[in-house]
């Protein structure tokens, strides 16, 4: 009996959480819809450029289908990619943008993410991870020391706070609070 109890507790650490943050947030509509607008204006820019320079009418349409590649890859990776909780390492990869793997020991404290948010989210040690920055993002993550991050542009920063949404917030803050305890 004690042996099982030990091997519940051993599996318990190891335990993988994984956690979606696009349902709630919107996103999927919010992409359909940029997906629709783009295709009808490319539509129609496209018509009009024709007639004035075919160069350009290809360039534009290139770009357009190129936008909508990127939305549909977008939209697939979120569908695909949740935050993941998984032997003390927290990972989040949003969407099609960089990767961010923080150790649970690692973090200082975890608060609500409307608390401090359209102060601080220009701020130059503050990661915005939340999908459209429209709405408030469920957390915000105070780290004991700053993680290195790479930019779009391959540029290394170090972050100190982190902001980022997810769908099942209290799920979300206890498995880190129960690792954190562990």
């Amino acid at each position: 009996m004690n042996q099982t109890l030990m091997d519940h507790k051993a599996s318990d650490q190891n335990e993988d959480f994984l956690f979606t943050y696009h349902k709630e947030s919107g996103y999927i509509g919010f992409v359909w819809a940029m997906i629709s607008v783009t295709v009808i204006e490319a539509a129609g820019v496209s018509f009009l450029l024709l007639k004035w320079s075919p160069l350009l009418h290809w360039i534009h349409l290139s770009l357009s289908i190129l936008v909508i590649v990127f939305l549909l890859a977008d939209l697939r990776a979120v569908k695909k990619n949740p935050i993941t909780l998984k032997n003390n390492i927290l990972s989040l990869k949003i969407g099609v943008r960089r990767t961010v793997t923080i150790p649970i020991k690692q973090i200082k404290e975890i608060r609500k993410g409307n608390l401090n948010y359209e102060n601080d989210r220009k701020n130059k040690e503050v990661l915005d991870l939340s999908l459209l920055g429209l709405a408030d993002p469920s957390f915000e993550l105070v780290l004991e020391e700053p993680t290195e991050n790479k930019d779009l542009f391959g540029k290394t920063c170090f972050k100190q706070r982190i902001f980022f949404s997810v769908d099942n917030q209290q799920s979300f803050y206890n498995a880190i609070i129960k690792k954190q305890q562990a």
